[in-house]
């Protein structure tokens, strides 16, 4: 068994890396290859990739899997389309393998690692993250746009903006600069960028659900966050169609978990009346498991006359 000393040292080496190191540092730190193979034995370690391992007091995760493939890829390999995305905590987006990016020249290549090859480095706009060298969001985003379907693409876009990590007008730069033909995900990115509102990002999933499903429909003449003032307050809605004076909000169940949060929506949605405009509810359960009853229910509110059009009968 190793030393006591280069095994102390060789664990606060790994812990910043939840527990990944090569056995060419714990080779530095005094432990030799057969001390290494005891600690293998022993199960204080267990081999994840060629010439990686982990300790095994650490609790495997997605991240310690991508920390560990890239220290097998070398310095040079970085974390990219769905493991980047996970590292942003984009809505929706999860790395079952580590997925990573290395220049072209390197031909690495490992059965559960999935790895792509960048011949330009500038395209990939590096950042670290957790420690981690990724991808910037744009680029990220342009990888997701080749991997995912296009809704799961679409929620991924609209956190990513919601939570200020680009914009559209960003994307389009990006695309512009490094979205040469047949490069994937450049196609798919740049048709859902003529579909998203440029600057009112969607505030949840259901909100692109919503969304999608109007589109569909051809139901489009509608403007997003359109403001209404009250009391000197400024209240914004989801979906609104001005011609027909129709308010569309998609209420989710996030709107009832707190006390505050619902007091203060109930009266968010007493002040649509008071300006001439109709409120219809989009829920969950009506986009995705009642559409077509949800749709003829809105388009009736349309086509109905606008409230502040009805004629009051004179005083008696």
């Amino acid at each position: 068994m190793p030393n006591v000393a280069g095994l102390a040292a060789l664990t606060r080496a790994a812990a910043p890396q939840l527990g990944v190191f090569l056995a060419c540092r714990a080779e530095e730190l005094g432990i030799t290859a057969r001390q290494l193979a005891d600690l293998r034995s022993a199960g204080v370690v267990e081999r994840a990739y060629p010439r990686v391992y982990c300790f095994t007091a650490v609790a495997p995760s997605a991240e310690q899997r991508l920390r560990a493939a890239l220290a097998w890829a070398g310095p040079a390999a970085s974390a990219a389309a769905r493991s980047a995305g996970a590292l942003y905590a984009l809505s929706d987006v999860h790395a079952p393998q580590p997925e990573i990016v290395v220049p072209a020249s390197l031909r690495a290549r490992h059965p559960e690692i999935i790895v792509h090859h960048a011949r330009h480095r500038s395209a990939l706009m590096l950042r670290t993250v957790r420690g981690i060298p990724t991808t910037g969001p744009e680029a990220t985003l342009q990888a997701l746009a080749h991997v995912l379907d296009p809704l799961a693409i679409e929620v991924a876009c609209e956190d990513a903006r919601r939570r200020r990590l680009t914009s559209v007008p960003a994307l389009h730069r990006y695309l512009e600069r490094f979205g040469a033909r047949g490069r994937p995900g450049t196609t798919r990115l740049r048709a859902l960028l003529t579909d998203l509102d440029p600057r009112w990002p969607s505030r949840s999933k259901l909100e692109v659900l919503t969304r999608r499903l109007l589109a569909v429909e051809g139901l489009t003449r509608f403007v997003r966050e359109h403001p209404l003032i009250e009391g000197g307050q400024t209240f914004r809605y989801d979906f609104t169609f001005l011609r027909e004076r129709v308010i569309l909000e998609t209420n989710g169940k996030r709107w009832h978990d707190d006390a505050t949060d619902y007091q203060r929506d109930q009266h968010k949605w007493s002040i649509p009346a008071r300006h001439g405009f109709r409120l219809v509810f989009a829920t969950w359960s009506d986009v995705t498991e009642h559409p077509e009853r949800f749709v003829a229910g809105l388009r009736a509110a349309l086509t109905s006359i606008p409230l502040n059009r009805v004629a009051h009968p004179a005083p008696g």
